[in-house]
């Protein structure tokens, strides 16, 4: 595919169908991107369906519900309009409310709905597609899936339920797509599926014929008449698994290759193109059937959850944030404990009953050896009263098991929290940074360190100390967006007041770090004390910023802050730091003495409120604060810092995504970071961009920076709108990222022409290689899981080593510690999960894989996975004897000799660009290296008898295949 910024769309019609392999009965196409590349610009998506039922259960819940406090909700301003995430959200809580986490749950669930067309192990089931006339089987894998969705909302896993609804509403959508429902005449759902005790009526059986030949691309009255009249439900067969039996339908479409089989033709309708949908002239009727459907079942499962409160937190559709505090509890941390207290305590005094009430409560105490338990809960009272309990412990001495803790926080911490960290003392865990850094990156996660030093305490040896132990926690806030904010034990209750301005509507404008650790004790105080030198920062403020707070500390006589009043437009600063690490670009601009100005000595002045509290400066702008440039000039004296947040509506949520040209075209959302090497596209979605009287905003690109000089990596990338109105981009990256870390800053113009920026909190780092896990299903006590692994490295031959942890520690191991990859090779593995019989149903289990590069040495790579515990199902006998589960029986062994032999292929277009080619082959590859698929049933059922970890060689457990076109083909 061609990859060129100017021409983001390129002609995608050109794909030669020979590249799009026959394996996979589609669905509705994916998402918004399978438009384009099936030139089907008319046809309703998974997408489209999905987040149409997900925006009016929304719209239903908040019209349920009490108003706001002080507001009417604006529901009329949404009569005659199709719904946009944005307006449905401004309509009840006001204009000035953020959306980017009700955005973000609604992209969560319709991303998983469009990877069951991606996933080797689910696109080619014919059980989740309602193909093969697998239709009895289809509807109970729905009821199964309906079942986990409650358990995980019960159990309030939050994400692990988006995903799972993702993928049981796809499931849904595809039996009016694959089906003759609306061939028989019903202009209605169906009302017995999803129903529990109810069965789907009458199937054409094994022996009765369904269609007859059809040989054009329209195929009307394919489908036997006997059917109609009998009221016989059939769907059509896809490829050649399961085969089709004679006088059975196809799915039909290009990509079939059973269309070519008596009788020919199709029956499927997932598009408006009679290239890809035989029934394409009902492609309509069976898309508003799939949405009504969809949202009956969003209707049902609100009435049987019967917590309105719980259907919220499944949408995120309230601007609360959760409060997540990570605290250190050794003996010296009296005062810090008591601060944490306070502020939870004004939080739950200002913010309970409101629309900005905490949604969640996370506290992770540690000290050394020590680290832990979790304390996660939604009531706020149950929070203060662990909160209460937590006193400080002996100890003294430095380090501490901080990062183990934070771990733990981000691993249970909803998506894009902000976590808070009190301690006095360096990490004596710091092996575990890079994990850490990735979790950081994959939950969005800002991390904040109030530290205190205080030469009164009481910790031993602290002359001994490198003043440099705190370092690591300064890069683990800039790399998150987080602050590290150092203070004394006179201070730190002043000083925590950080914690209570975390809204949904912070945005991060500015940051900049100079050196290493800048507090009372730092670097700034230890080090030899430098002269004066005054340094210049500048940064935009837009027409979207409400307010604004500044705060700089460190090592720092005075600074002053400016208003760009009276000033000409000027070079464009980057608004995340300068040339060099150590002094920014925009120190060495000419200071220009136009503009209102205020000094940190004035507590109140023309721009905003000042206070100080030791090294800790924090200025807050008044309402509104006027467009443009601001200037900072700071006298530094040493290593400072400074962080400028807003309170803006106007956001954004990213992710990384390559091209799928298989069965299912689409765009393939990555679940790891940006992997170099392939042809990555760059997927926004803005919130914000229009309120009322206030004019929109239009976003035009998107830039490359790095985090610590603020220089520009590469040119401009132009941002194309995918979809009218909803916010939507998409950029085409460069072919080759950056080795270090780099910084998404997105820019735009109001509508007044008036520039508008806003920079990414976190930084993102590229991996060389691509590292996915998958699982089956979930788990259950006393039984070992199953997660299947693979690992595809793009560039140079590189050896690999893998090491797999799981929270809770459950025994966990994986088919092959170590790899040896060349260029394009793919290696497979399954990872073995002994859950305990004691493992409580409802809780969940994240296991997480780390491959490091061991020759060359490079930069590790993270995947991560969250699985369920249900309860323990009914046991059947399998063909081999041994006790499993019958969901097991036909999951899991089906599913994983399907994953651990997926093979990989390079499809390249007409102009020289790659895609995913998301295909299968035939198990070959392990029969040549002497294991099948019996062997890893061998494998599952003597782990299951002897609960043991197979210790068999790495080609017994693991299949590497290397071609000049290998590409991954999804996870």
């Amino acid at each position: 595919m061609a990859r060129s910024p100017a021409r983001p769309w390129g002609p995608l019609w050109v794909l030669p169908l020979l590249l799009l392999a026959p394996h996979g009965a589609l669905g509705f196409f994916p998402n918004f991107w399978s438009r384009a590349m099936a030139l089907a610009w008319g046809s309703a998506t998974h997408q489209d369906l999905t987040e149409d039922a997900l925006l009016n259960a929304t719209l239903e819940l908040l019209r349920d519900l009490p108003p706001p406090r002080g507001r009417r909700p604006a529901w009329e301003q949404l009569q005659g309009r199709p719904l946009l995430a944005d307006e449905v959200f401004a309509a009840y809580y006001g204009p000035g409310a953020s959306a980017r986490r009700f955005r973000a749950a609604l992209a969560e669930v319709a991303n998983a709905n469009a990877a069951l067309d991606f996933q080797p192990a689910a696109r080619d089931d014919p059980v989740l597609h309602f193909d093969g006339e697998l239709l009895r089987p289809a509807a109970a894998s729905l009821l199964r899936a309906r079942r986990e969705v409650l358990q995980a909302l019960g159990a309030e896993l939050y994400p692990l339920a988006r995903r799972r609804l993702g993928q049981l509403l796809h499931s849904l959508q595809d039996f009016y797509s694959h089906s003759n429902w609306v061939e028989l005449g019903h202009r209605g759902i169906h009302p017995d599926l999803l129903q529990p005790g109810r069965e789907l009526g009458s199937i054409a059986g094994a022996d009765v014929p369904t269609c007859r030949s059809c040989t054009g691309w329209t195929c009307e009255g394919n489908l036997l008449g006997s059917l109609r009249q009998r009221g016989l439900l059939t769907s059509g067969y896809f490829g050649s698994e399961p085969g089709k039996p004679p006088g059975k339908c196809s799915h039909g479409g290009q990509l079939d290759s059973s269309r070519l089989r008596d009788p020919q033709g199709g029956i499927n309708k997932d598009s408006s193109s009679p290239l890809f949908s035989p029934h394409h002239y009902l492609h309509g009727p069976a898309a508003g059937l799939a949405r009504e459907a969809s949202a009956r079942f969003l209707r049902d499962l609100r009435r049987d959850l019967a917590h309105d409160k719980r259907f919220m937190r499944l949408l995120d559709a309230s601007p609360g944030v959760g409060l997540s505090l990570v605290l250190d509890t050794t003996g010296s941390m009296g005062e810090e404990i008591g601060a944490a207290r306070l502020q939870a305590r004004d939080i739950l005094t200002r913010r309970l009953g409101g629309p900005e009430e905490p949604d969640s409560y996370l506290l992770v105490p540690f000290h050394d050896p020590g680290f832990g338990p979790v304390h996660k809960t939604s009531d706020a009272d149950e929070f203060l009263r662990v909160l209460n309990s937590i006193s400080p412990l002996g100890g003294g001495d430095e380090p501490e098991m901080c990062l183990s803790a934070l771990q733990l926080a981000l691993l249970h911490s909803p998506p894009m929290s902000e976590i808070f960290v009190f301690t006095d003392a360096s990490a004596k865990d710091a092996h575990l940074r890079s994990s850490v850094e990735a979790l950081i990156q994959e939950r969005r996660c800002k991390v904040t360190f109030l530290i205190t030093e205080d030469p009164s305490r009481t910790r031993v040896r602290r002359e001994v100390l490198a003043p440099d132990r705190f370092d690591l926690y300064v890069d683990l806030a800039r790399s998150s967006g987080g602050q590290i904010i150092f203070t004394d034990n006179a201070n730190i209750r002043q000083v925590a007041g950080v914690i209570g301005e975390t809204t949904s509507s912070s945005v991060t404008l500015f940051q900049y770090q100079r050196g290493g650790s800048s507090g009372p004790g730092g670097l700034g105080r230890r080090g030899r004390r430098k002269r004066a030198a005054w340094e210049s920062h500048r940064f935009w403020i837009d027409s979207r910023v409400d307010g604004a707070i500044v705060t700089v500390q460190g090592a720092v006589g005075t600074f002053r802050l400016r208003d760009p009043s009276g000033e000409s437009r000027g070079r464009r600063p980057h608004p995340i730091g300068g040339r060099d690490p150590r002094v920014p670009a925009s120190a060495h601009l000419p200071l220009r003495p136009t503009g209102t100005s205020q000094s940190s000595d004035a507590a109140s002045g023309p721009l905003g409120t000042g206070r100080r509290f030791g090294t800790f400066h924090r200025l807050e702008l008044s309402p509104r604060p006027p467009v443009g440039l601001w200037t900072l000039e700071v006298q530094a004296q040493g290593n400072y810092s400074v962080h400028v947040r807003g309170n803006s509506s106007l956001d954004f949520l990213s992710y990384f995504a390559v091209p799928a040209k298989g069965p299912h075209p689409g765009l393939f959302k990555l679940d790891s970071r940006p992997v170099r090497g392939l042809p990555l596209w760059l997927v926004l979605a803005v919130t914000g961009l229009t309120r009322p009287g206030g004019g929109s905003v239009r976003m035009e690109a998107v830039e490359l920076v790095d985090p610590l000089t603020g220089r520009r990596l590469g040119g401009e990338l132009p941002l194309q709108e995918v979809a009218k109105g909803t916010g939507l981009y998409a950029a085409a990256l460069p072919p080759a990222l950056p080795r270090g870390g780099f910084a998404l800053i997105l820019r735009g113009s109001d509508s007044r022409g008036r520039r508008v920026e806003r920079p990414a909190p976190q930084v993102t780092s590229a991996v060389g290689f691509l590292l996915q896990l998958s699982s089956a299903g979930p788990l259950f006590p006393g039984q070992t899981g199953t997660v299947a692994w693979w690992v595809w490295n793009p560039e140079e031959p590189q050896e690999l080593g893998l090491a797999v942890s799981s929270d809770p520690g459950y025994p966990v191991s994986t088919s092959s510690p170590r790899l040896q990859l060349g260029r394009n090779q793919t290696a497979t593995g399954v990872i073995l999960l002994q859950v305990p019989g004691s493992a409580p149903p409802g809780s969940a289990v994240t296991v997480t894989l780390r491959a490091d590069p061991l020759s060359p040495a490079g930069d590790a790579n993270f995947a991560f996975i969250q699985l369920l515990v249900l309860h323990q199902p009914p046991e059947v006998m399998s063909s081999g004897g041994s006790q499993m589960t019958g969901s097991q029986e036909c999951d899991i062994m089906g599913w994983l000799c399907q994953a651990v032999c997926v093979s990989i292929r390079k499809a390249v277009t007409s102009e020289g660009g790659a895609g995913l080619d998301l295909t299968m082959k035939q198990p070959h590859g392990l029969e040549e290296e002497g294991t099948g698929s019996e062997e890893i049933s061998d494998i599952i059922r003597k782990s299951k008898e002897e609960e043991v970890t197979p210790t068999g060689s790495e080609e017994e457990v693991m299949s590497a295949e290397s071609d000049d076109d290998v590409i991954p083909s999804g996870a």
